[in-house]
């Protein structure tokens, strides 16, 4: 046998090549092996210092070539037609050996044959033409595509192109291939997304990746993967089956999408738009304003803030919030009440917003009184507070007054320790989805208590009050004025200026009520019009 090409080829200038396991890159990578046979198989590469490596050991099983491993040695050996050719780890030499004359001959490959564990890697720019002398078999690699291809070359793909036409009850698509397509899965989500799964061909995926979508699809997407290719459609609403069939006239496939009619799509649209209705009315329903939380601030061994009389801030709070349920319960039909408490007893500030969620309250208000440290003070007025971090050092001051009381919880180190700046900022966001009507409720509040009320209107103000803290519903602090003042403190403790505050609330939550319901409606009434 005449090797003079091939000694001319693999007799270059040896390269000193040290491959150690982390210089290795993408072992797992796999070339595309077609066979004379039209079969198809895999074949695993590595490629190091610019080289490419085949896995000899995936090549002569995939020809089911006898081969025998010498791990002691580090040898391989395959008889390749009549020539018993044997490859040695970190080695460039090659030794071929002709089985009928039993005649040896020794090639220098540029690079060295490499092992992983028990896998023998070639180069496949030297391997190629020494299996096409020794078998006189063209054996061929497309390095763009990764594919070897043996024997006679064949179309580089197996699916070359997508054509997609309209018919008269939809859509046709017809997948162009160069021989008859292997098992196909087809899978049409309600989403709207198709999904083609062919096994055991290869495509030009980038080629397909760039046809622009028409008609019925709104999106293509090919993937090729080592066993399959899928074909990705993003097809239109009224697309409502897909099926797959070969084409009896040529190794295509085809694709039929049936769409709706005009008749089906209308009713569809009918349904559609009812089923809308229908979620939007359960979703006003769930969020109707049916329950309000009232917290009396403190309690019990928690007195809260002491006025310059001697009142104390927990039966203040605790008159105006039973005066105001009261109101509620008369006024309000099919509005539920719920206090944190109606006696005089000691509650955790936890407890308060976790009773309201419980309940599954829509507004959740807090009742309080303010102080200033020094007794008596000119400070007076009331002011309603949202939970934020506070931006005035008045609001700062404030909110930590009002939450010294944990100290007087068991276990409350643990229970408040996260709460740092930065975390309450996090809660605060969670709370998120209520500050809207959070706002439009202390407007609302600000401006009834400023109308019915003859007291200053200190106006809507944020702190970091922790018993707002975990309200899953709209939420607010009220302050109703200064135990430090002694005007104020004795109104507040009379039974006239509780009804007065009881009423200024009740006035700004009839007010709320209104233009939070007019919100839900008009919000349904927008979305039934999209």
């Amino acid at each position: 046998m005449n090797f003079g090409n091939l000694k001319k080829n693999i007799f270059l200038s040896l390269f000193t090549l040290t491959v150690s396991q982390a210089q290795i890159a993408n072992q797992n990578n796999l070339l595309l092996f077609r066979l004379s046979n039209g079969d198809t198989t895999f074949v695993s590469y590595i490629d190091t210092c610019s080289v490419r490596y085949f896995s000899l050991n995936d090549f002569l099983k995939s020809l089911q070539l006898p081969a025998s491993i010498n791990d002691s040695t580090g040898k391989i050996e395959c008889l390749i037609s009549t020539q018993l050719v044997r490859f040695t780890d970190k080695n460039p030499f090659i030794v071929i050996t002709d089985r009928i004359s039993n005649t040896a001959t020794v090639y220098q490959m540029p690079q060295k044959t490499l092992r992983i564990k028990h896998t023998f890697y070639v180069p496949i720019s030297i391997f190629l033409p020494l299996y096409e002398r020794l078998t006189e078999q063209p054996l061929s690699y497309d390095a763009k595509h990764k594919l070897m291809n043996l024997g006679t070359p064949q179309p580089t793909f197996d699916i070359s192109g997508i054509h997609v036409e309209k018919k008269k009850n939809g859509s046709l698509i017809t997948v162009l291939a160069n021989r008859k397509l292997g098992d196909v899965e087809t899978w049409l989500k309600p989403d709207g997304w198709l999904f083609v799964t062919i096994t055991g061909v290869s495509a030009d995926t980038s080629s397909l990746n760039a046809i622009q979508p028409t008609g019925v699809i709104k999106k293509l997407l090919a993937f090729q993967s080592p066993t399959s290719v899928q074909l990705t459609f993003r097809v239109t609403e009224d697309v409502i089956q897909a099926e797959a069939t070969n084409d009896q006239t040529s190794d295509n496939l085809l694709i039929s999408l049936r769409t709706l009619s005009e008749a089906e799509r209308k009713e569809v649209a009918r349904k559609r738009q009812e089923s809308i209705k229908q979620a939007l009315e359960q979703n006003r329903d769930r969020w109707k304003l049916d329950a309000i939380v009232i917290d009396a601030g403190h309690g019990g061994k928690d007195p809260g803030t002491i006025g310059v009389s001697g009142t104390y801030e927990k039966n203040i709070t605790l008159g105006v919030a039973q005066k105001l349920g009261q109101l509620i319960e008369k006024n309000m039909s099919g509005v539920k009440v719920v206090y944190t408490r109606k006696t005089d007893k000691f509650l955790e500030l936890y407890r308060r917003t976790q009773i309201a969620n419980e309940a599954e309250g829509k507004l959740f208000i807090s009742i309080h009184c303010n102080s200033m440290a020094r007794k008596p003070s000119r400070a007076n007025g009331f002011e309603i507070y949202l939970l934020r971090p506070g931006l005035t050092q008045e609001a700062i001051e404030i909110a930590a007054r009002e939450n010294d009381v944990i100290q007087l919880e068991e276990g409350y180190e643990d229970r408040y320790r996260k709460l740092t700046e930065e975390e309450f900022i996090i809660v605060t966001m969670a709370q998120s989805a209520y500050v809207k009507q959070s706002e439009l409720f202390a407007e609302s509040a600000s401006r009834s208590m400023a109308k019915n009320l003859r007291m200053k209107n200190g106006g809507v103000k944020q702190a970091g009050f922790y018993v707002l803290v975990g309200a899953s519903m709209p939420n607010v602090l009220v302050e109703l004025g200064y135990l430090s003042n002694k005007k104020e403190e004795q109104y507040l403790r009379s039974q006239k200026g509780q009804n007065k505050m009881a009423e200024a609330i009740f006035y700004g939550i009839k007010d709320y009520k209104v233009k939070y319901e007019k919100a839900l409606k008009e919000g349904i009434s927008e979305s039934k019009s999209n």
